[in-house]
């Protein structure tokens, strides 16, 4: 018999295989390095750095980025992070987005001056963390002509240098509780000035000089400004010249633009399509004319034929402030908003012109839902002819309703169809029911009324009856406010929080 002949195995697939490269474990590795670059930069700077896990060979990759952005919040430790970026990655910062706490203050000047020598940044934003403390900075920022963006908060800003020359690139200009030296309105009109490319300016509470120095006319001139906010107690000269580009302003300083050219502080905003204005006084102008001693704007230089959309604050305790807000409305002719559905008047004497007023938003305003009025303290006139004045006054609104309060007495007026029915409440007596209860108002007037409410008696008038067991659980909107002395009741902000179904306004 022949021997048995052994068969050869089959090679395996696998040892005939080219050995698959080191690479195939790790594509990233396989992308060409400004592509990977390109992702890198893209990542939040925690995870870029977070990358060094990946491998031995990304160990210090982030490292090498040619550019990164640092980006600290509050209650983070700046001052760890800044330094140990600076000092191992090399690259240029493209934004510096810092909330400083009281030591990384301390290495700012340092931070800045390294920034410095590797060009600057485009996107800058610097704020101290809470309770704040004033930021001193280095005047090498401006040196920085890659800017595109600065949003400082609570900062003092150096003098300029002899050699600034502007921020070509800047579009975005925020500065909040910022001080600047005297005579700043100057420095703060060049850096405008220099900043072609502006686009938005925000000027919020500024402290320049000191109180006391005199006061200087200035200037902002910016050709591609679109949004300007500015917010302040005190007049430092606010005036505009042209703004060809202008699209909305929020002007909140009326009540201290007092002793200059009013006409002429408007005229500058006569570009704008959107405009909010807070007009809580008169104009104090010496060169307005006076009906009765009180100073009246009649007319203006200008006609906002771009006007599409006003807000305004103001009050009427005077008449000049009443003849203002109609000489703005001639002057916009093409003012195609005026929306007003809750109108609050408060501290009235039942004088004619308040007479006018309301009986002028009750005939024109289609979509007011309520009037909400409030005696003077020292009113000496009785409410009720004037109040049966205005019920029968003839109104554009069929959903209007009429709220009277004064220390004693709340006092509902619905006019649906012209039937007038009354609510009468007084604090030490039972709910007098004369036509209709409390109940029987609609679902927005209750929650409006809930709304006023502090939140301690909104949630007890869960008592009234079973209709109104769970009625502020469902409030569009509540306020969470507790004195400065209260203790903090865990249980009861645990109760509120769980129950309440809609947001929160506010919480203090």
């Amino acid at each position: 018999m022949a021997p048995h002949r052994l068969r050869k195995k089959p090679p395996s697939p696998d040892a005939t295989a080219t050995p698959a490269p080191a690479v195939a474990s790790y594509p990233l590795l396989s992308l060409p390095p400004e592509v990977v670059n390109e992702i890198l930069t893209r990542l939040s700077l925690r995870d870029a750095v977070r990358t060094s896990a990946l491998s031995r060979a990304w160990r210090r990759r982030w490292e090498s980025l040619p550019s990164l952005d640092i980006d600290i919040g509050y209650g983070k430790q700046a001052l760890w992070t800044v330094d140990c970026v600076l000092s191992r990655c090399s690259g240029r910062v493209r934004r510096f987005h810092t909330c400083l706490d009281e030591l990384s203050a301390r290495r700012l000047d340092d931070w800045l001056l390294v920034l410095s020598r590797r060009g600057g940044v485009e996107d800058l934003d610097l704020r101290p963390d809470q309770p704040y403390k004033f930021l001193s900075l280095h005047s090498t920022i401006f040196s920085w002509r890659r800017l595109i963006s600065i949003d400082l908060f609570a900062c003092h800003i150096p003098p300029l240098p002899q050699d600034f020359v502007g921020f070509p690139d800047l579009k975005v200009l925020s500065l909040g509780k910022v001080k600047l030296q005297r005579n700043g309105e100057y420095q703060l009109q060049e850096i405008i000035e220099t900043s072609p490319l502006l686009e938005k300016l925000t000027l919020s509470e500024l402290y320049i000089g000191e109180d006391g120095d005199d006061f200087i006319e200035w200037e902002i001139k910016a050709p591609n400004l679109r949004y300007i906010t500015i917010c302040s107690n005190i007049d430092y000269g606010w005036n505009f010249a042209e703004l060809p580009c202008l699209h909305s302003a929020v002007i909140d300083l009326w009540e201290y633009v007092g002793h200059r050219d009013f006409a002429k502080f408007l005229a500058g905003l006569v570009q704008a399509r959107k405009l909010n204005l807070c007009m809580y006084y008169a104009p104090a102008n010496a060169a307005l004319p006076k009906v009765n001693g009180i100073k009246i704007l009649e007319t203006l230089p200008c006609t906002f034929q771009n006007l599409k959309l006003l807000k305004l604050f103001m009050h009427f305790c005077e008449l000049a402030p009443i003849f203002s807000l109609f000489c703005f409305l001639k002057s916009a002719p093409n003012l195609v908003k005026l929306k007003i559905k809750i109108l609050k008047m408060t501290g009235i004497n039942w004088l004619p012109n308040e007479m006018s007023f309301m009986k002028l938003m009750l005939s024109k305003a289609r979509l007011l839902h309520t009037l909400s009025i409030s005696h003077a303290y020292d009113c000496s006139v009785s409410h009720v002819g004037p109040l049966h004045e205005l019920v029968t006054y003839g109104r554009a609104s069929a959903q209007a309703q009429i709220l009277f309060q004064d220390c004693v007495l709340l006092v509902i007026y619905t006019i649906p169809s012209r039937k007038i029915k009354v609510t009468t409440t007084r604090p030490d007596d039972t709910i007098e029911q004369n036509t209709m209860g409390i109940s029987d108002l609609g679902p927005e007037l209750l929650d409006l009324i809930l709304a006023r409410l502090p939140l301690r008696d909104a949630a007890r008038a869960s008592v009234l009856s079973v209709a109104w067991c769970r009625s502020w659980r469902h409030l569009s909107d509540l306020n969470f406010t507790s004195p400065c002395a209260a203790v903090c009741d865990r249980e009861a902000i645990d109760g509120v929080l769980l129950h309440h179904a809609g947001p929160v306004r506010s919480v203090r």
